[in-house]
């Protein structure tokens, strides 16, 4: 297991602080690896350019492939899904729990997952979290964020001068005390900014899984293991 680079080193009298997805993301761009293939994802049933479905047979063809992205898109996109959610007023406390619906795709939610650890919320990623009553509102001192598929189009970039990164969030919103957002056209807004990697300490509650509790230290296994197993 990778040895962490703390932000904060130990000491006799604090734990220090740390931070998984650093480990998985920030830290191996820096030493090179922005290119590597970290995430990967099924064919697209819809191939989308710029936001634009694609109609022409010979451009579907070429574009029904596997998803692949490599690290530095993934960075980018999870980090702005944590300014995302810094905007929509959560800030990263533990009393801050993210949950994904079932139905949102596997590099949206795993997105998800790493931009909300990216920032120090909690993460409940048990099967059928979002569907429990209290997924939806408050939980005593709980705040609850729950990803989750929503009825709109996808948004057109219109012109660019630059080639314009897809959201990777099509489809997809996020409800937080009852407002619900549109993730897609969020990460098009240039007056979000990307968040950067919060420190945690090292026994940070992060994620609850159908089998476990994992705090900010151990989480870094099931991050490389479950979300970017291809890192």
């Amino acid at each position: 297991m990778t040895d962490f680079h703390y932000f904060e080193a130990p000491t006799d009298s604090s734990a220090g602080t740390l931070n998984p997805v650093f480990e998985l993301l920030d830290f191996p761009i820096v030493m090179g690896g922005a290119e590597d293939i970290v995430l990967t994802g099924p064919a697209p049933d819809t191939p989308m350019v710029d936001g634009r479905e694609v109609t022409d047979p010979r451009l579907v063809k070429a574009l029904s492939k596997p998803v692949e992205l490599d690290r530095a898109e993934v960075l980018d996109r999870s980090a702005k899904l944590g300014g995302i959610l810094r905007a929509m007023g959560i800030v990263g406390t533990v009393n801050e729990r993210i949950v994904i619906a079932e139905d949102v795709p596997p590099i949206s939610r795993a997105l998800s997952i790493l931009g909300a650890v990216r920032i120090g919320a909690s993460v409940d990623a048990r099967t059928g979290a979002a569907s429990s009553s209290s997924a939806h509102g408050g939980d005593g001192e709980v705040t609850s964020v729950v990803v989750h598929t929503i009825d709109a189009p996808p948004i057109d970039s219109g012109r660019a001068s630059v080639k314009v990164i897809r959201s990777r969030f099509e489809g997809v919103g996020i409800t937080v005390a009852g407002e619900t957002a549109n993730i897609d056209q969020a990460m098009r807004d240039s007056r979000v900014e990307s968040a950067a990697v919060g420190a945690l300490t090292p026994d940070r509650p992060l994620i609850v899984t159908d089998e476990r509790a994992l705090d900010a230290e151990s989480s870094l296994e099931w991050l490389s293991q479950e979300i970017l197993s291809e890192a």
